[in-house]
């Protein structure tokens, strides 16, 4: 038995243990896009414990890309575009913010299951959907 708990952390421990007071502050500088570098950081690890990997990293890619671009547009946009440019730029901005919630949250949820059945770690589901990536990260940090 005590074998087969080491043999897990040694699998757990694939996963970087990381800060989570600095994770909650880039997130919050960046207005959330940080998120999207959090699942990229974490691919490899994600893809190598599991053949069945179903977060599309391709999307996160192109969503961490667009997100600091909005940032960006956020910030330094008015010198370029007019005011009805910002609108549509604005409307256009919720939208994307509409599908990359859903991203997150399929994500979140696809690497609830992933720890549940590979760690035997039981994640409360309340927990996962308010604080997401900070929950995951929480109980990384705690399983090391």
């Amino acid at each position: 038995m005590e074998l087969l708990i080491n043999a897990q952390k040694e699998e757990r421990s694939h996963f970087k243990k990381s800060n989570l007071f600095l994770l909650f502050v880039l997130s919050f500088i960046t207005f959330g896009a940080y998120i999207g570098i959090w699942f990229l950081k974490n691919k490899n690890t994600m893809q190598n414990m599991s053949s069945k990997t179903t977060i599309h990293f391709g999307l996160w890619k192109w969503f961490t890309i667009v997100s600091f671009l909005f940032l960006f547009i956020h910030f330094f946009g008015e010198m370029v575009f007019s005011d009805y440019g910002m609108a549509n730029i604005k409307s256009y901005e919720i939208i994307f913010s509409f599908f990359f919630v859903g991203l997150l949250y399929y994500s979140i949820f696809r690497l609830r299951e992933f720890f549940e059945v590979t760690y035997a770690i039981e994640l409360n589901k309340y927990l996962i959907f308010f604080l997401h990536i900070f929950y995951i990260q929480y109980k990384i940090n705690e399983t090391q």
